[in-house]
């Protein structure tokens, strides 16, 4: 008798992780923890152990030849998906400093108070690109909802948002944006 194998539904649950290249892993776990209360899951990758390079880190990673990955961290902020830190030694490193390139641009973090998290931000070394201000939108806009924009001390562009007034979700909306459960 031919055994049946049963098939589970291959279905995307979610972002698991957002890459973020940083200049120094523990600078950057330091800025994480004082704005965001980040915690850290793991270190993938330690500095004591061979590097990440050549061919394979290309196959994995695209890495280009003569670079070379020495230290990968996990963070956890809340419940949401990890942000995995990079620390890559490259001759050729710059900043994504605006959202005009292509790719990812920014990373954005939601807030129950946006004035004590822009504090926070500034106090950890970040610079504001404004004050919060109200989210413009008649979609996004209420009377308790606002962002700004800012960078971080090693130059990533980070938004800070709340819409604790709602969102007034246009009629063809298929489905609600993520918000923290209150």
């Amino acid at each position: 008798m031919e055994k049946k194998t049963e098939t589970k539904s291959h279905e995307v649950r979610g972002i698991d992780h957002i890459g973020l290249t940083v200049p120094n892993i523990d600078e950057a776990t330091e800025f994480f923890k004082k704005v965001f209360n980040a915690r850290i899951c793991y270190d993938v990758h330690t500095p004591e152990m061979p590097p990440q390079c050549g061919i394979s880190a290309k196959r994995n990673v695209n890495l280009p030849e003569g670079e070379s990955i020495d230290h990968i961290r996990l963070l956890r902020i809340g419940n949401t998906p990890c942000i995995e830190l990079f620390h890559i030694k490259s001759k050729n490193q710059f900043v994504i400093d605006t959202i005009v390139n292509f790719g990812l641009t920014h990373l954005a973090f939601y807030t129950d108070n946006i004035e004590l998290t822009a504090k926070k931000f500034v106090e950890a070394g970040g610079t504001l690109c404004s004050e919060p201000h109200l989210l413009p939108s008649e979609i996004e806009g209420g009377a308790k909802n606002y962002w700004v924009y800012g960078q971080a001390p090693w130059g990533s562009l980070i938004e800070l948002i709340s819409y604790s007034s709602g969102i007034d979700y246009p009629e063809n909306s298929e489905v609600d944006r993520w918000t923290p459960d209150c």
